[in-house]
């Protein structure tokens, strides 16, 4: 497990700036998107189309390193 939450910070580390403020804005501090788009002084759509995009990019990266590791089953 330690391993696996390693793994999701350095993925999270290594997306565009904006994408990770918004991330851990939302899922770790548990903003709301109008309280993301005020701390980052972006419009709400921005803090949605940003968490989408960065959720896209850290699903992915996350599915490749599992297959290159052999995790999948």
């Amino acid at each position: 497990m330690a391993h696996q939450l390693q793994g999701l910070w350095q993925e999270l580390a290594a997306l565009p700036r904006r994408q990770r403020a918004v991330l851990v804005l939302r899922y770790y501090e548990q903003l709301s998107d109008a309280e993301i788009a005020k701390v980052l002084g972006i419009s709400a759509g921005t803090v949605r189309s940003q968490a989408f995009r960065g959720l896209d990019k850290l699903r992915s990266s996350l599915l490749s390193s599992m297959e290159i590791h052999g995790s999948m089953r």
